[in-house]
């Protein structure tokens, strides 16, 4: 079977959005998106659910879903992704709001499904890192009870070591959980990158690019940091791995430029992968 990589982009990466946080849904550019995203050449756009913007955000309405598939028909664009950001605030395990934060993740798996996404990630990371046994059991029974047969896949992003990470998945009843790797988070947080995908690679469901130093700090422009990128793509490569990677790059001070200088870098890279 032929191997093929899809490139795509985080929601609100190519807005300029002064004075918001640079993990937000655009809501007054959400739709011109595309068309950058097409002019860009980029294959994708993973969709974000922040948890700031939830009334202006379409995903969970039939009319906000029609409106988002006509947008990706007509540009050529697909959104076959959601970042499920809003959950990283520690919701589901804080006993005052678990239950309606689960409440809104299975609903948040429902209008996924409708909205033809395949993916749904989850950063069960910072408030919502599963850094002990008691945070283990409880996202545990979370996603046995919201997870359906006709859910999307739910990729775990986690701040854990490879194989704490691959532990807790075979815990799991349901079989459509994988994971979602991120280049730069691991380089921040000092994992051996061809170790880990190497451990994973059946398990990786999607990659998220950026370029972060050792030891913490902000992203930086690709290839401008410490990530590993030549040593992740002769990985990757070897391992005939195939899938989408996703830029969650920053934007800096404008967001079209900095996305079209990503977009070249990342096609170089994804071209070293299948090469």
């Amino acid at each position: 079977m032929e191997r093929s990589i899809s490139i795509g982009i985080m929601q609100g990466r190519l807005s300029d959005k002064i004075g918001e946080p640079l993990q937000s849904f655009p809501t007054k550019d959400w739709r011109k998106e595309f068309l950058y995203a097409e002019k860009l050449g980029f294959d994708k756009i993973e969709w974000l659910y922040d948890g700031i913007n939830d009334e202006k955000n379409p995903i969970k309405s039939d009319f906000g879903v029609d409106e988002i598939i006509s947008l990706s028909e007509n540009h050529k664009v697909k959104v076959n992704s959601l970042c499920a950001h809003k959950f990283l605030d520690g919701s589901l395990f804080d006993n005052n709001f678990s239950e309606h934060a689960k409440k809104d993740l299975s609903e948040l798996l429902f209008w996924s499904t409708k909205a033809n996404i395949d993916h749904v990630i989850l950063p069960i990371m910072d408030s919502m890192s599963i850094n002990t046994d008691e945070k283990k059991e409880k996202l545990k029974n979370i996603l046995d009870d919201v997870l359906a047969i006709n859910s999307p896949k739910i990729l775990l992003e986690c701040d854990l070591p490879a194989v704490d990470v691959k532990n807790f998945i075979d815990t799991l009843s349901a079989n459509n959980v994988k994971v979602l790797y991120d280049l730069g988070n691991a380089t921040a947080l000092g994992f051996d990158i061809k170790e880990e995908l190497v451990f994973l690679n059946d398990m990786i469901g999607e990659i998220h690019v950026k370029d972060r130093f050792f030891n913490g700090g902000t992203s930086s422009s690709l290839g401008m940091a410490d990530t590993n990128f030549e040593l992740a793509a002769k990985t990757l490569s070897k391992l005939s791995w195939s899938g989408s990677v996703v830029l969650e790059t920053p934007t800096f001070n404008n967001s079209y430029t900095e996305a079209k200088k990503n977009i070249t870098y990342t096609k170089n890279w994804v071209d070293l992968i299948l090469s």
